[in-house]
């Protein structure tokens, strides 16, 4: 069993390590001289941030919704987030644009939306790009002509971001 010396001198020195690892380093290099260049090359770097710009703050309208400007296959679109869609999901005529379906495609999945049952078309955005933030291979649904008012941003583009939160009537997001 070690002395009581050991652990009194000991915890001060591992909280200072913890709390400030360069103050810490500092202290190791003048009790060690020897062990200076360890110390530092031992000392762990702060991370780097994904997204040099920092969040994103989207903030609601009137009505409590959040909206936002999306661009994908070189075409920008309009985007109402729900976060209670699984999925992302595209107007006929946006999908059109982007050139995910063609005309006369069949819609082969059936889905349960807000509305009830209707059939859609599964597809993969390449490249979804979202007030900066991007995101690649997004699933999405293609909804039939008339099915859908707005193009969703739903969890299939937002669960893949490291921060999602809603604070004070908007939306903050972070890659």
């Amino acid at each position: 069993m070690l002395p009581r010396a050991f652990y009194l001198l000991m915890l001060p020195a591992g909280l200072v390590a913890v709390a400030k690892p360069e103050a810490y380093s500092a202290l190791l290099a003048m009790a060690l001289p020897g062990q200076a260049q360890v110390a530092a090359v031992a000392t762990p770097e702060p991370p780097a941030a994904a997204n040099p710009f920092g969040p994103k703050r989207l903030t609601a309208d009137r009505d409590g919704h959040v909206r936002a400007r999306a661009r994908a296959n070189g075409r920008s679109f309009d985007v109402l987030v729900d976060t209670g869609a699984t999925v992302v999901a595209l107007t006929w005529r946006t999908a059109l644009d982007l050139h995910l379906v063609r005309p006369g495609e069949t819609m082969d999945t059936a889905m349960q939306t807000a509305n009830g049952r209707v059939m859609g078309k599964r597809v993969v955005i390449p490249r979804l790009e979202v007030e900066g933030l991007t995101v690649a291979s997004v699933a999405a649904v293609v909804l039939p002509e008339g099915a859908l008012g707005i193009n969703l941003l739903g969890m299939s583009y937002l669960s893949r971001l490291r921060r999602v939160e809603l604070a004070q009537n908007a939306l903050i997001l972070e890659q």
